[in-house]
């Protein structure tokens, strides 16, 4: 089997499903049509429902075929998930879900950064936060880099749970970073107050390093709550083009 068409095929099946072309509860289409859909074989298929049954967005049962589960059962720590949700457009709980996590594990993770990072972790902080600086004045991938100047800070707590969250929670933030980015002002407004978190990090200030941090997340919030409508819109229009494709 092509590892190819493999992950090729669930791609597609994830962001046909994170779509909502196929509602929690129902069936999906049985393998032979599905692979007739796709121009790949059944045992493509077969395996490609497999992965998604690990990921927790599908149920496979000998009475009731394979069947979509609720998000709420979907492993949303998964990178691969997220990426779907987000392609699909996300619905507005999640994102405050997402606002909640972030309140609950960032402002511990720079309290600990600043309690426990290494002089090189503190180097790379500070070199992270100046690439942030430079994609502000270039316009460049400001959203790349702001997602590794928060990642830095995440293996800067020496956390073994949170460290092995980073891949996850990378996706997690950079699905907040596009819609809280989507104010034109948002990003020269909030470049101070990263600052605030590395600095505070460098001088081991743990108090201001996590007022910082929350200040930050509240920002993001209410950028959120402006723009989120139109970010959103247009990833639902998308969504709704998920159709017919053939692999070649």
């Amino acid at each position: 089997m092509s590892s190819s068409f493999h992950a090729s095929t669930v791609d597609w099946l994830g962001s046909w499903i994170a779509a909502g072309q196929v509602k929690p509860g129902q069936t999906i289409k049985v393998e032979a049509d599905l692979g007739e859909q796709l121009g790949v074989s059944r045992t493509v298929i077969r395996e490609a429902i497999k992965t998604l049954v690990a990921k927790g967005m599908l149920e496979v049962g000998p009475k009731v075929g394979t069947r979509v589960l609720p998000v709420r059962r979907w492993n949303l720590f998964d990178p691969q998930v997220v990426g779907w949700l987000s392609r699909s457009g996300l619905p507005e709980n999640f994102v405050d879900d997402l606002l909640d996590l972030r309140r609950t594990i960032e402002p511990m993770a720079v309290r600990w950064a600043c309690e426990r990072a290494t002089a090189d972790q503190v180097q790379a902080i500070r070199l992270a936060y100046h690439a942030l600086e430079r994609a502000v004045d270039s316009g460049a991938d400001y959203n790349r880099a702001d997602q590794f100047f928060h990642e830095c800070i995440l293996a800067a707590s020496h956390n073994q749970f949170i460290e092995q969250m980073v891949p996850a929670l990378g996706a997690l933030l950079a699905v907040s970073f596009e819609v809280s980015a989507a104010d034109p002002d948002e990003l020269r407004r909030t470049l101070p107050i990263h600052k605030d978190i590395a600095d505070a990090i460098a001088a081991r200030d743990a108090a201001r390093g996590v007022w910082a941090c929350m200040t930050l997340i509240d920002n993001a919030d209410l950028a959120i709550k402006r723009f989120y409508p139109n970010v959103m819109a247009g990833r639902t229009d998308a969504a709704g083009q998920v159709g017919n494709r053939r692999f070649q």
